[in-house]
């Protein structure tokens, strides 16, 4: 394994850095991270090329790798960090929930968090039902609004196998909340659902108070 696997990543990405587009990414994310200015279609090629040359990142050396980047670098390659972590290979270790939980309070916005959340956290709880019960608790009663959130969208791709007890119960301690991302999360989380299982949703909906802005998001396809 090679020392430092990002390097040729970020020397590739600067190589084609795009000067024109980076005011209106970095305004689009409120300027609070820096931009090579490629976007989605391009950087995927260039990290395509970049895992051609340099191989895919070592399961075993993956948090050392990824922690020493992720703070530092561009968003690009936070993006890039996201999807190489969207394969279940780096989820079936047992200790790699503390990674994931690192990633979304570092660097945290609704990009890398929200992928994050559904994707690796997902794939993790499927891999560790075991372990759902204690993060969920831990997440879901955190003061950090970010893993509230993790808390409540992990589920998004679980279509029949959503444990629906559990996400309501999560968002029955969230309903009060005026925190944007928070009602967003509420109301995407119920119309993921509402594909399965409408009349649950609605039924949910009637016995609840929630925020207008997650009853509208919920509602969408009911």
């Amino acid at each position: 394994m090679k020392a430092n696997y990002f390097a040729p990543l970020i020397e590739l990405f600067e190589a084609n850095r795009n000067e024109d587009l980076i005011p209106q990414m970095t305004a689009y994310m409120k300027n609070q991270f820096s931009y090579y200015g490629l976007k989605a279609p391009q950087r995927k090629e260039l990290q395509k090329q970049f895992i051609s040359e340099n191989g895919k990142l070592d399961p075993s050396n993956a948090s050392k790798e990824i922690r020493e980047v992720w703070n530092t670098c561009n968003r690009e390659v936070n993006y890039t960090v996201i999807d190489i972590l969207r394969h279940k290979r780096y989820w079936v270790d047992l200790n790699s929930i503390d990674l994931v939980e690192w990633l979304i309070v570092n660097q945290s916005w609704w990009d890398t968090v929200d992928a994050l959340a559904v994707n690796s956290v997902g794939q993790y709880m499927k891999l560790h039902p075991e372990q759902i019960d204690y993060y969920n608790a831990k997440w879901i009663s955190s003061e950090n609004m970010w893993l509230n959130r993790t808390a409540i969208l992990f589920q998004l791709k679980y279509k029949k196998e959503t444990n629906f007890e559990l996400l309501k119960s999560n968002i029955r301690l969230h309903s009060h909340q005026k925190e944007f991302f928070i009602k967003k999360a509420i109301g995407w989380s119920l119309r993921e659902y509402s594909k399965i299982n409408p009349s649950s949703v609605i039924k949910f909906l009637n016995e609840n108070e929630l925020q207008n802005l997650s009853i509208r998001e919920a509602s969408k396809y009911l």
